[in-house]
């Protein structure tokens, strides 16, 4: 009887070392791209701003694929900055990038990064619908939406990326940016009294916009 004893009190302390020793496997980090995004401008004459995470801000990021059976095909990338809590919201965008469908359904990471990170698209001039250049679109708090139509009727219209990087990880691969701009931005709409078409416009002014757009 003792040596049962003694046997099992053997195996529970050999149980209990085995346990002690055994080694706990930890996963390598996943990395993770921080995004941000944030607004301050002047708009109207009043300081607007929408802070992440603040009054319900979020960033995302969209793309209009605009297919061309005759020719080459295109990517007009959008940041977008809304609210859960607020029909304000900003957006921007930059366009078009010029690809093959018919090969990939969307850019290629190496021509992502070219369009994005060449010169040329630091300081781009203004255009309707970002399909030539940049575009702005606000939304104030009633909704009704503004646009900026490269016009250019703003005599300090600008527009300058102070920062853009590119970066990816499992969900995706980013284009990160800071961007100033000035110019003015329009609604219109049909005004029953004179039956006609009424364009009202707003100026933006010293507005910098730090966003991502996502491939």
């Amino acid at each position: 009887m003792k040596f049962f004893y003694k046997t099992l009190a053997i195996l529970a302390l050999a149980t209990v070392v085995f346990s002690c020793n055994k080694r706990e496997i930890i996963p390598a980090p996943t990395r993770e791209v921080e995004l941000k995004n944030h607004f301050i401008g002047i708009i109207d004459g009043g300081t607007v701003e929408f802070t992440e995470n603040v009054n319900g801000f979020t960033g995302s990021s969209g793309v209009d694929l605009i297919i061309n059976a005759t020719g080459m095909d295109s990517a007009v990338y959008h940041s977008i900055f809304s609210s859960s809590q607020t029909a304000q919201k900003i957006s921007v965008g930059h366009g078009c990038l010029v690809f093959d469908w018919g090969s990939s359904e969307r850019p290629l990471l190496s021509a992502f990064e070219n369009y994005f990170l060449a010169s040329p698209n630091q300081t781009p001039t203004f255009s309707a619908g970002g399909l030539s250049g940049f575009t702005v679109t606000y939304t104030d708090a009633s909704g009704r939406e503004w646009k900026s139509n490269g016009d250019h009727e703003y005599v300090n219209e600008s527009v300058e990326y102070e920062l853009m990087a590119i970066e990816s990880d499992a969900s995706g691969d980013y284009a990160k940016f800071k961007v100033t701009f000035n110019t003015y931005v329009y609604s219109t709409y049909f005004d029953n009294v004179s039956q006609t078409y009424i364009t009202d416009r707003l100026l933006i002014t010293n507005a910098t916009y730090t966003g991502w757009y996502k491939r």
